[in-house]
């Protein structure tokens, strides 16, 4: 295994600790799951390229759930900071509803 790829393959365990353990802002946790499903594109993109096999539709199907998850996301930061005002993960809490 190539340097490359040892570190495409410890990204998406760092993000996914980084995420797990630091949860107090909402846009910190988007971050991570980008960074996870971007390094994950990579991560398949550089194992279709050593094996020689063209695989651009995976590619594109990755990358468009990537931009999709995204957009969700943008869309509920938007939100939680229009009705709470801050995007802090403690506001959020089944009781007020």
């Amino acid at each position: 295994m190539n340097y490359q790829m040892m570190v495409m393959s410890l990204l998406p365990l760092i993000a996914l600790l980084n995420f797990m353990l630091h949860k107090a802002h909402f846009l910190h946790l988007l971050l991570c799951l980008e960074i996870i499903t971007l390094s994950m594109l990579m991560f398949l993109s550089m194992g279709f390229l050593s094996a020689n096999i063209p695989a651009p539709l995976i590619s594109v199907v990755v990358l468009t759930l990537g931009a999709c998850e995204a957009s969700l996301g943008l869309t509920l930061l938007v939100l939680m900071v229009r009705l709470f005002g801050n995007d802090l993960m403690k506001n959020i809490s089944l009781s007020k509803c």
